[in-house]
C-alpha cells in the first residue's frame, strides 16, 4: 500500500483541477453532477435485491433500461446480466439505484461452437466457468444451433475484441446486430473504423459521431447485413460510464483494456488512477479482469484498491427470496419473480437455521453457490432459512 504521503500529493493535484472545474461552474453548484452519489457496473451476481460488485442495490423503484435509452422491466435482469448502476450512497454494502442500465457486449448470428468458446459474428466469444447460460440453453455451448441469434454480455479483451463472456441468452427477435469494444483505425475522411477485426462504416450516421475517437470504448449498433465492402453498416452510437458528474464512490468491474503506468490504464471505458491504490494479487497489465473501488473526479477514476480476479474464477452466486416451485425428485427451486433454478442435490449442501425436509414452497431462504457445469443452474453450497 502506498504511503499517505504519496496519497496526500496525489490529492493535493487533483484538488488544484477540482476547484478550476468548480469556478468554472459558478460558486453554488459545486463540480458536476451527482458528486455524492454511487457507480457500479459488473454483471450481476445475485439477486433478492440485484447484487453488483458485491454491493446489494434495491432497484425496486429504479428506472432500468438498455444502453440505448430504451426501457426495460425488472425481468430483463438476469444472472450474468452486465449492468450500469447509479446510486445513492452505498452504506455497510447497501445502496438504493436510481438507475440501471443493461450493457451488452455483442449481439449476432452463431457461425461455429468449438468448445470452451464460440464465434457471434465473426467475434470469438469465451465462455468459462462463470459464464451463465440462459435457462432456456440446456447444455450450454451444446444447447446453441448454428445460425440462432443470441445477445452475449461479458468483458471486452484487448486487442482481439474477444468477448470473455459472463451470460448468453436467445435474441430471436432482434432486428439489429450490436458490437461493444474499443475503436481502431478511425478514418474521419471515409468514415469508418475498425473494432477488433470487425469493419464499420459510419457513412450515413448523423448522431454520437463525436464518441468516435481513437481508443474510445463505444456500442454500436449496425445493420443486419453488411455493405458492399464488407463493413457493418453503423445506425447508432453509445458510450457506457456514469455519464457528467462526479461519483463519491465508485465500484468497476472489467478488463484492462490499456496500460500505461500504475497511474493510467482503463478499465472497462475508465480512465484509471492508481497510484496510491491497494494493489491485490498484482502486478497489472493488460487482459486482466479487475474490480476498482475509489471515486471519480473529473472524469478519472482514483482509486482506493484494485483488485485482480482470476479470469477462471467464478463469483459466488447468491439468490433471496421466497420459494416458488419446489421439484423434490430432481431436487430443485425456484424464487418468486426469478426464473433461475437452484439446484440442492450436492451432498455436502450446508443449512443454516434448518435441514432439507424444510424446503418448501413459501418458505424464505438464501441461497448461495455456484454454476452447473453448463451453466443453466445454480448448485447451492449453502442455503440458509430465513424465517
Amino acid at each position: 500500500m502506498k504511503s499517505d504521503l504519496s496519497r496526500g500529493v496525489r490529492l493535493q493535484g487533483w484538488l488544484g483541477v477540482l476547484l478550476l472545474a468548480w469556478f468554472a461552474h459558478g460558486c453554488g453548484g459545486g463540480v458536476g453532477s451527482g458528486g455524492t452519489g454511487a457507480f457500479a457496473s459488473g454483471p450481476i451476481t445475485g439477486f433478492g435485491s440485484i447484487i453488483v460488485a458485491g454491493v446489494h442495490f434495491d432497484e425496486s423503484a429504479a428506472r432500468i433500461e438498455d444502453d440505448g435509452g430504451s426501457g426495460r422491466t425488472r425481468s430483463d435482469l438476469h444472472l450474468g446480466t452486465v449492468v450500469e448502476v447509479q446510486s445513492g450512497a452505498i452504506v455497510d454494502g447497501t445502496a438504493s439505484a436510481s438507475q440501471v442500465r443493461i450493457v451488452s457486449a455483442l449481439i449476432g448470428n452463431v457461425q461455429s461452437v468449438a468448445a470452451p468458446s464460440l464465434v457471434v459474428n465473426g467475434v470469438t466469444v469465451r465462455v468459462d466457468g462463470g459464464t451463465v447460460f440462459d435457462d432456456s440453453l440446456v447444455g450450454g455451448l451444446s444447447g446453441l444451433a448454428l445460425g440462432r441469434t443470441v445477445q452475449v454480455f461479458g468483458y471486452v479483451m484487448p486487442g482481439s475484441g474477444d468477448v470473455l463472456a459472463t451470460r448468453i441468452e436467445p435474441d430471436d427477435g432482434a432486428i439489429t446486430y450490436k458490437f461493444r469494444g474499443v475503436v481502431s483505425a478511425l478514418d474521419t475522411q471515409a468514415r469508418t473504423f475498425d473494432i477488433g477485426g470487425q469493419h464499420f462504416s459510419y457513412a450515413t450516421l448523423t448522431s454520437g459521431i463525436d464518441d468516435l475517437r481513437a481508443g474510445a470504448q463505444v456500442s454500436v449498433v449496425v445493420a443486419m447485413a453488411p455493405n458492399a465492402q464488407g463493413r457493418w453498416v453503423v445506425t447508432s452510437v453509445g458510450r457506457t460510464g456514469p455519464g457528467g458528474g462526479d461519483k463519491q464512490q465508485v465500484k468497476a468491474r472489467g478488463v484492462i483494456t490499456a496500460f500505461t503506468s500504475i497511474s493510467s490504464f482503463t478499465v472497462d471505458g475508465f480512465t484509471v488512477d492508481a497510484s496510491a491504490a491497494q494493489i491485490n494479487k498484482g502486478p497489472l497489465v493488460p487482459g486482466l479482469r479487475v474490480q476498482v473501488d475509489g471515486q471519480l473526479l473529473a472524469g478519472v477514476l482514483l482509486a482506493d484498491k484494485v483488485t485482480v480476479q482470476g479470469n477462471n474464477q467464478p463469483d459466488e452466486l447468491e439468490l433471496r427470496g421466497t420459494i416458488a416451485t419446489l421439484d423434490e425428485t430432481a431436487k430443485v427451486f425456484t424464487i418468486t419473480g426469478r426464473s433461475e433454478r437452484v439446484s440442492y442435490a450436492r451432498s455436502d449442501v450446508q443449512y443454516d437455521k434448518g435441514t432439507v425436509d424444510d424446503l418448501a414452497v413459501g418458505r424464505k431462504v438464501r441461497a448461495f453457490g455456484q454454476l452447473s457445469g453448463d451453466g443453466t443452474e445454480v448448485m447451492a453450497t449453502r442455503i440458509r432459512f430465513d424465517n
